[in-house]
């Protein structure tokens, strides 16, 4: 490189360095000169930033610094503030992270007592549900003891009804027929009837005979109503007055009811 062109390089150097400007045409031919002359290139560099110019470029420089490095402090104060707010923030969720990890630990810990508690009830449905079906078993044999009971009963009613309506028919047929036998009525079927009096000997079971007695307690004839007490009362003989002149007294009849409603 020739010298010419390193005096330029230099100068320009100097220009940007202390004047942030490229070099004007008068400093660049004065400075190109001096140093063709033989002048030291850092006299030349002092001369340009001790000029009032190089002076008032450094204290824009410094003023420049000084707030980049105010901005840049701001900024690293309110980042620091940032960190710490955020340190505060991260903190915070941090306790919150916690303390939701001790309620999922509480909820698992409920869980498992439901879960064994839902077990236990399970345990508890199942055992009812063998009972109710065990007793829905033994309401079904009661029902149908009580079905099978109903019928029975149904059967021996109407065997009580047909048993008495045939004694009620034996005893109006005896009471219309009116036979007396030796002071009793005595029926087609040749047994003792109700107007008899006494007891007679029928061709019955014994539930028969205790119908016939139910019959006999509410009969009209021992109400001493009936055709029969009529008859009875009606065929009463009377006997002649004695030698004395007064009336003799009635004859005893032989029939229980002129004996018993005399």
């Amino acid at each position: 490189m020739s010298d010419n062109a390193r005096f330029g390089q230099l100068i320009t150097e100097f220009y940007r360095n202390y004047l942030g400007r490229a070099p004007d045409q008068t400093g660049w031919d004065g400075y190109m000169g001096q140093m063709q002359r033989g002048r030291n290139p850092y006299e030349i560099a002092y001369e340009i930033q001790s000029s009032p110019e190089g002076r008032a470029y450094k204290a824009r420089q410094q003023f420049n610094s000084q707030r980049a490095i105010d901005v840049a402090n701001t900024a690293r104060n309110r980042a620091v503030a940032e960190r710490d707010a955020l340190q505060g923030r991260i903190s915070g969720f941090e306790d919150r992270i916690r303390m939701f990890e001790r309620d999922i630990d509480d909820y698992k810990t409920r869980q498992e007592e439901l879960r064994g508690q839902y077990q236990t009830a399970l345990g508890q449905v199942q055992d009812w549900t063998s009972k109710a079906n065990e007793f829905q078993r033994q309401a079904s044999d009661w029902e149908d003891q009580f079905q099978s009971k109903s019928a029975e009963y149904q059967a021996a009613r109407e065997e009580a009804d047909r048993y008495r309506n045939e004694a009620v028919g034996r005893q109006l047929a005896g009471l219309r027929s009116g036979a007396t036998v030796g002071g009793a009525n005595a029926g087609r079927a040749g047994t003792g009837t109700l107007a008899s009096g006494r007891t007679g000997y029928r061709a019955m079971d014994d539930r028969a005979v205790e119908i016939e007695k139910n019959i006999q307690a509410e009969s009209g004839a021992l109400s001493r109503k009936g055709p029969v007490v009529e008859r009875i009362t009606r065929a009463q003989p009377r006997r002649g007055a004695p030698s004395g002149g007064g009336q003799a007294p009635p004859a005893q009849s032989s029939s229980y009811y002129a004996s018993r409603f005399r």
